[in-house]
């Protein structure tokens, strides 16, 4: 299940209706509105708007400016569905004169001819709003949206005002979805609970979780646009306050809870820190030397550790994790890692069965795809104590999987998990250590207030040896010249990835899709070479074949999505050729990047730009040439690309913060992890009666089953 970021607000509702239950949603809207992750009413009241269109004005249409989205008013002059003589293709088309006896053709190619033919009435008035195109005789909408004046009035503001607007929802209109909101706000916001206690919004300065809701979707005709699509309202930060604190208020509760807890005393002599350098075959960086120092220290410190191992791409964050499951596996107890999907389970597996024997590694694999007696069997071992080290996906926090001795628990990759699940895992064995490794590159102080229940190392060294990442950024004229470089590394034994932006049937025709990109590779270098496809489509099975392929080489270039952003480790992949770099944010094009040039070879990133790309975000792709560094990527790609277009999309797991979100409102993300600390240390049992529904909150994140 894909939850959205408001999951958990959702849950303190004293309604839950389906969407079914509003007027004009049948069966069929149902289904699509499920497709999107809307269920309930809730599901709904908390879809919120991703931008907001200022429609407070009507244009005149002779002033109206090609390229830009205009409200325009007049009369219907003539319409109706019309047909291309040689393809036969059909479209409808409607001709509107204003006051001023200027004219604009509104245009439909997709379209419901009985609804469109209702505002073909003689001297209907229409308002329409949508992109001015100029077209072969006179100005042009196409696919505008039209409203039906029914007050001829001059003055009247029918079909004016600020329109919000959702992420789009294949088979409903904008209107369709609005209309619904409408009904959702009209019918059921009175009943809108607020979990947030009123003291805490009286200190902060907050409105009614209600109100809030009430002015996200609907904001009245006073309102500042661009304040509005800059998400920078009392009542946008009331949402956003909510995501914070909550979080916040589990990861307080567990810090408080874990204080009181004492953990095994593995003591740290010199005769182990020799064995440490015996069984590494190169010398730790200074960072790296550093975070296992911490680690050591709070293996003998007699508290259960509690640590949030952050590093860059590549960095090296798994061979310290490597050496504290060692210490684990040396005091006689079990370590258990937990990585986001199979593919990094089972790369994680190999690399640990390939480390030096003197590591006494016995590692098993548990995934939520094994069979009922492969998994039974797994699991008895493991209860047994005859594997000491667990590598495994979400399956590892099912209450079936029970450990004989677990002494520390490893989770990489955090930022696909959150907190919910970490705090799930802990109910293992609530004495073990806990070590959290993510690759997000994300400021110290908002580190700090984010992962506040725990301590912070950070590694920004990379190994000496290996060598930096060339990126260079390329126009289509370089096309051939790219693909004779890629023979050439080819030839010599290395292997390549290729990234696209989309899987298939891309509907804009020069965006290159991965499914004919491949089929257009295996043309050009078979049968010299294999080509190999992999994206989130394709059923895990096949998922983890292809990379088996691609890791022993069968595969010479692997065409894929971004599903290849995190943790794919093949030595011998030493070229990234991502087409659109344009289409993704800088941290992610920086997380691709980090799959190449992780053995002995400099690895190559090349950029492949589409024509006419504009100076901005050719300046915005420069930043990942002149820079290796993610930390500073991920700043530079917030300040260019700006905060406000990332809120409202992002799909996060229960117990999650946004990262943007993060960086936008670091002020609130502090106020609420105050506000969230300053209740659980005046009631840490959280047990009086107007705390009682953010004790049922926490109650439910610890124990609710994760869906895998």
């Amino acid at each position: 299940m894909i939850a959205g970021k408001d999951t958990f607000l959702k849950r303190f509702q004293r309604f839950d209706q389906p969407v079914s239950c509003l007027k004009g949603i049948g069966p069929l809207r149902s289904g699509l509105l499920m497709k999107k992750g809307i269920r309930t009413v809730p599901d709904l009241l908390f879809f919120t708007p991703i931008r907001y269109e200022d429609r407070t004005r009507v244009t005149p249409i002779a002033e109206a400016v090609e390229g830009e989205y205009t409200m325009v008013s007049g009369r219907v002059i003539s319409g109706g569905e019309q047909q291309f003589p040689r393809s036969r293709k059909r479209l409808f088309k409607i001709l509107l004169e204003d006051e001023h006896e200027s004219f604009i053709e509104l245009i439909w190619f997709r379209y419901r001819k009985i609804h469109l033919s209702g505002f073909l009435a003689s001297g209907c008035r229409l308002t329409a709003y949508g992109r001015v195109e100029g077209g072969r005789h006179r100005r042009q909408m196409i696919h505008p949206e039209i409203h039906q004046v029914t007050d001829k009035g001059k003055d009247s503001r029918e079909g004016l005002g600020i329109y919000p607007v959702y992420s789009a929802i294949n088979g409903m209109t904008p209107s369709a979805v609005r209309k619904a909101v409408a009904l959702a706000l009209q019918q059921f916001l009175p009943s809108m609970f607020d979990p947030v206690p009123e003291e805490i919004r009286r200190e902060n300065e907050l409105p009614h979780l209600g109100e809030a809701i009430r002015n996200v979707h609907s904001p009245c005709s006073s309102s500042s646009v661009d304040k509005l699509n800059a998400f920078d309202t009392p009542f946008h930060k009331r949402m956003v306050f909510d995501r914070f604190f909550l979080v916040m208020l589990l990861v307080a509760f567990l810090k408080k809870r874990r204080h009181k807890r004492t953990a095994p005393h593995w003591p740290i002599s010199h005769s182990l820190q020799e064995n440490f350098k015996r069984l590494l075959p190169f010398q730790l960086t200074g960072d790296q030397a550093n975070a296992l120092r911490d680690i050591l220290n709070d293996f003998a410190s007699g508290r259960p550790m509690n640590r949030l191992l952050l590093g860059d791409v590549g960095c090296g964050k798994t061979v310290v994790a490597a050496l504290a499951a060692h210490l684990c596996v040396r005091n006689g107890c079990q370590a258990a890692l937990m990585a986001p999907t199979q593919v990094l389970a089972l790369q994680h597996l190999e690399y640990f069965r390939g480390l030096h024997p003197g590591f006494d590694f016995q590692p098993i694999l548990i995934t939520g795809r094994l069979k009922p007696a492969e998994r039974s069997a797994a699991c008895k071992e493991i209860a047994e104590g005859r594997h000491n080290l667990v590598i495994g996906t979400q399956a590892l926090v099912q209450e079936t999987l029970l450990f004989r001795k677990l002494g520390l628990v490893i989770i990489d990759e955090q930022q696909r998990f959150g907190v919910r699940v970490r705090a799930m895992l802990e109910q293992k064995e609530v004495r073990a250590h806990q070590l959290v490794m993510s690759a997000t590159p994300i400021p110290r102080t908002l580190a700090i207030a984010a992962y506040g229940d725990m301590d912070l190392s950070v590694i920004r060294e990379f190994p000496r040896d290996r060598a930096p990442v060339l990126t260079y950024i390329l126009g289509k004229e370089r096309k051939r010249s790219v693909f004779e470089r890629l023979k050439k590394r080819l030839a010599e034994g290395e292997q390549a990835f290729v990234i696209c932006p989309a899987i298939e049937g891309a509907e804009e025709e020069d965006l290159k899709d991965a499914v004919h990109m491949a089929e257009s590779l295996k043309r050009l270098f078979s049968p010299a070479y294999e080509v190999g496809l992999i994206h989130g489509r394709l059923p895990d099975e096949e998922k983890l074949a292809v990379m088996e392929k691609f890791r022993r080489g069968v595969l010479h270039i692997l065409v894929g999505t971004t599903i290849l952003e995190v943790g794919v480790h093949v030595p011998k992949a030493t070229v990234m050729i991502i087409e659109h770099p344009e289409r993704f944010g800088l941290s992610q094009l920086h997380q691709l990047r980090g799959r190449v040039g992780r053995g002995s070879k400099r690895g190559l990133c090349l950029l492949m730009i589409p024509e006419n790309l504009s100076e901005k975000a050719l300046l915005r792709l420069q930043v990942l040439v002149n820079s290796l560094d993610g930390f500073e990527i991920a700043q530079k790609d917030m300040e260019q690309r700006g905060y406000g277009q990332f809120a409202g999309t992002m799909q996060a797991g229960m117990g999650e913060l946004d990262l943007s979100e993060m960086l936008r409102e670091s002020d609130l993300l502090f106020r609420a992890k105050s506000a969230a600390e300053k209740l659980i240390d005046g009631d840490p049992e959280l047990s009086e009666l107007d705390h009682r529904p953010l004790k049922t909150f926490v109650d439910g994140m610890l124990t609710t089953p994760v869906d895998l």
